[in-house]
């Protein structure tokens, strides 16, 4: 059969105006109903020379051009009973010819001349696309979408379109406590992720869905986020991608850059701890996002109106544990300089020329006692306690500030990034407190030993503030880590070990491995692959 298709190409190019539907039609019909002709008539030579009909026709003989016509017809009709109109794609000539394969242009225009004018030469034809060669599709003990090679599929304007992407951290975590707190020796299943991402309907509505299974969740698999993504200003104005958009559902609250980076893009294990003490994570939302240009470079900004503001990594949802009260947050960051390039905080393109990013966040709520899930999140310097406990019991609401600033860079395989936060607490009802002022940042940097390859890393993280005393005096709280990354393949695979001393934590983080008030030494091993 395969040497009766191949013998088929002078057909093909005769017919190479036909459209798309009619040609797949006129090669089945020929190979199943007449195999036996062209099989012989091929197999000989390419011209044609008599033949009575191809009903009677001899084996031997070979086909007419009239029988060929006659054949033509019978596919036009045939395509028109099964679809009741006219072929909509034809295909398109192309420069360079590559494997003798096809591709297909679905534009309603035609050529001059008639309908079945052909050309003789290949230059008529057009391959398909060069990843069609790489791909396959179909079952091997389970359904099966394999490649050999990473491909450009050219997706992201296509309307409807599914990306799957996965990444887990397997960690081992030691705590040698040099405190009231105990040790620990486990291994743990940081994040296990499964995400479902594309477009549906229009290139320019996204949709991200992203599942999470890890140790601190038991054997649950979560909903970590659901969100629509609207380009409206694409879609509706005629803007540029990204301009102006609209996205509602669960995701991260625009605020700080350690919560905006992915966890797969870490450098250490993880954030660090003052990230995660002035950290307002995931809610359920409605948001605008954004893009305008300064002096040639992109502005990116986000804002965001969701369910309550918590903080230490915890999440606000539909839960009947919160107040009424609305929370805001936005964020902005620009590109100052150079190209950052890919890779989150590390410079895998060795840049030769300072690459800088600068942002800024701010997020504000109103927090009453009615909602106890966010009256009872915010922790306080340095003992980790949660701030709800340390008031009095006639204090019934609050107003929470923090705002956040940041700066990264890159150059000759170094990174280098800080952010600092500061958190104002006031306007509590009911008794007389005074406002809570707590600051705090981490500094960090990353070197490349071997490029792409090798990366030791330096760290450090500070909280201060008076939230602890409820504005008597300031408390302190300090981490300093140290470790090396080694990167298999970039972010997709790659080893972190990390040695981090504390000295009183003000946080309780299950993904940190830190507990309020622990002190001494904690090692981190991990395990990173994503796909």
């Amino acid at each position: 059969m395969y040497g009766v298709i191949r013998q088929l190409a002078p057909v093909y190019r005769q017919v190479v105006q036909m459209q798309t539907r009619t040609v797949i039609l006129g090669l089945l019909f020929s190979v199943v109903s007449h195999a036996s002709v062209f099989g012989q008539a091929f197999n000989s030579q390419t011209q044609f020379v008599e033949s009575p009909s191809f009903a009677t026709a001899d084996p031997s003989r070979l086909a007419t051009n009239s029988e060929v016509s006659d054949l033509r017809e019978r596919i036009i009709h045939l395509e028109q009973t099964l679809y009741g109109s006219g072929p909509v794609g034809k295909f398109r000539p192309q420069e360079t010819p590559s494997h003798g394969s096809f591709a297909i242009d679905s534009s309603d225009d035609r050529e001059s001349g008639s309908k079945w004018e052909g050309r003789s030469d290949d230059s008529s034809l057009q391959p398909l696309p060069s990843w069609v060669e790489y791909v396959r599709v179909g079952y091997d003990s389970g359904f099966v979408i394999a490649s050999e090679a990473d491909l450009d599929l050219q997706a992201s304007d296509t309307p409807f379109h599914l990306k799957l992407n996965g990444w887990g951290q397997i960690r081992h975590t030691i705590l040698d406590s040099d405190g009231a707190n105990a040790d620990l020796n486990q291994f743990q299943l940081k994040r296990g992720r499964l995400i479902f991402s594309g477009s549906a309907f229009s290139s320019d509505f996204d949709y991200f869905l992203q599942l999470d299974g890890r140790s601190s969740s038991g054997d649950n698999l979560r909903l970590l986020d659901y969100f629509l993504s609207y380009d409206l200003g694409h879609h509706v104005c005629g803007f540029e991608k990204g301009v102006f958009g609209f996205r509602t559902g669960k995701y991260k609250m625009p605020f700080t850059m350690a919560r905006y980076l992915s966890g797969r893009e870490f450098e250490f294990s993880d954030r660090s701890m003052a990230s995660m003490f002035f950290d307002v994570n995931r809610s359920l939302a409605w948001g605008l996002y954004g893009r305008a240009y300064s002096s040639g470079r992109p502005l990116h900004w986000e804002v965001a109106l969701f369910n309550g503001l918590v903080s230490g990594g915890a999440e606000t949802g539909s839960s009947g544990t919160l107040d009424n009260n609305f929370a805001y947050s936005a964020r902005i960051f620009t590109f100052p300089t150079g190209d950052w390039g890919a890779g989150g905080l590390a410079d895998f393109d060795w840049h030769d020329a300072l690459a800088t990013r600068i942002g800024a966040g701010f997020a504000n709520s109103t927090i009453d006692r009615v909602g106890t899930t966010e009256f009872s999140s915010l922790r306080v310097v340095d003992s980790g306690l949660q701030l709800g406990t340390l008031l009095p019991a006639a204090v019934d609401e609050y107003d929470a500030y923090i705002y956040s600033i940041d700066a990264s860079c890159k150059l000759h395989g170094w990174s280098a990034t800080m952010e600092y936060y500061i958190r104002d607490i006031r306007s509590f009802q009911g008794a007389a407190i005074p406002s809570l002022f707590d600051h705090g940042f981490w500094l960090q940097f990353g070197k490349f030993i071997v490029p792409e390859k090798l990366q030791l890393l330096a760290r450090w993280s500070r909280v201060v503030g008076n939230s602890g005393t409820l504005g008597a005096n300031d408390q302190s709280a300090d981490e300093i880590a140290g470790g090396f990354v080694w990167y298999f393949r970039d972010q997709q695979a790659k080893f972190t070990l990390d040695v981090t001393h504390l000295d009183g934590a003000p946080i309780s983080s299950s993904a940190l491995d830190i507990a309020p008030g622990d002190s001494g030494w904690l090692f981190r091993s991990q395990i990173q692959f994503a796909f």
